[in-house]
């Protein structure tokens, strides 16, 4: 269960069955990981920002849970934060998470960071990069990848016509998710179909006609069944949730970072000339599923199975560890 409209959450029943964790922060991650997250000993729910009434539910369960699990990283408190704060949790997990980095050091706030923030929760990353850049920040993180529960079991076969799956969300952070790389590619390559999916704000002006744009999609099983490449030419990510799903599905996939199963590329020409080659090899009948992506993600530690046990044994670790000096601690940074 995920969601405010859940039934009340009684506290003897909780300490006799299960302990209870509140998700918070990004909504498409948060309620499909605590759906994925919950099994007879914690208790996953998602609480979004949204309306009053929800509002006033998740003030009462984060009074009564037993860890807060907060997705995307911050160096200070905000609303959310600061009712915890307020209610004495001492279990508190911060998840960083991608752009989250970028933010905080485009606001200035490495050495305006909030003591309690800082040294008083538990600052995972998802990739040991995020991990390296966050410790930039002045917060030492532990390398937690993030799991996607949407990682299939088996791969599915390439389509019948050679299509790349791109994604943006906003044409706002346009640069960061490379949308500039996508149109140029698109654009010098005018016999390949690209979907581009994700879009909540637009519109994107003097799109090529090969570029097909869709808005938010739940799930993107059927896209990547119908595509034969996966490009995300992002100018920062972490632990990229299309990446490990698509390599999952067998497609091939480019990617900024160096990643088992990839093809890393740097800029539009490199992606160019690696879809070209695909695109000659499919139309050639010579190109089948990317087995080494396959491979990997069903036998490495970023399977969907594995994660979830490695996160469960941490945050059962939390739960019996006792909890840091927070009067000590704030008293270091003031």
């Amino acid at each position: 269960m995920s969601r405010s409209e859940d039934r009340p959450f009684d506290r003897a029943t909780r300490r006799s069955e299960h302990r209870r964790v509140l998700v918070h922060g990004l909504v498409y991650f948060g309620k499909v990981f605590a759906d994925f997250m919950n099994d007879d000993d914690l208790e996953f729910r998602y609480y979004p920002d949204e309306g009053l009434r929800n509002f006033a539910v998740m003030f009462r369960e984060l009074a009564a849970c037993d860890l807060v699990y907060q997705l995307g990283g911050r160096l200070t408190q905000g609303r959310f934060l600061r009712i915890a704060h307020a209610f004495g949790k001492k279990h508190i997990i911060m998840h960083w998470l991608g752009s989250d980095v970028l933010d905080e050091r485009r606001l200035g706030l490495a050495d305006r960071g909030d003591a309690w923030v800082l040294h008083n929760l538990h600052h995972w990353a998802e990739s040991d990069w995020m991990a390296r850049e966050v410790g930039n920040l002045g917060v030492p993180c532990e390398v937690v990848p993030f799991p996607s529960p949407r990682v299939p079991e088996s791969p599915s076969p390439l389509p019948e016509e050679f299509n790349v799956l791109v994604y943006m969300p906003t044409v706002e952070r346009g640069e960061l998710y490379g949308l500039d790389r996508i149109l140029q590619v698109a654009r010098e390559l005018p016999g390949v179909s690209f979907d581009l999916v994700g879009l909540l704000d637009g519109p994107i002006p003097d799109a090529p006609s090969n570029l097909r744009i869709h808005g938010r999609i739940p799930n993107l099983a059927e896209f990547y069944r119908r595509s034969t490449v996966v490009w995300r030419p992002v100018r920062h990510d972490g632990i990229s949730w299309m990446v490990l799903e698509s390599l999952g599905h067998g497609r091939h996939v480019l990617w900024t970072y160096p990643f088992p199963g990839c093809i890393q590329v740097q800029g539009a020409s490199d992606a160019r000339d690696y879809i070209a080659r695909l695109y000659e090899l499919h139309q050639l009948r010579l190109l089948g599923i990317n087995e080494k992506g396959v491979r990997y993600i069903a036998s490495s530690g970023y399977h969907p199975r594995f994660l979830k046990r490695r996160v469960h044994s941490l945050l059962k670790g939390i739960l019996e560890s006792p909890v840091p000096n927070e009067v000590a601690v704030r008293s270091i940074g003031s």
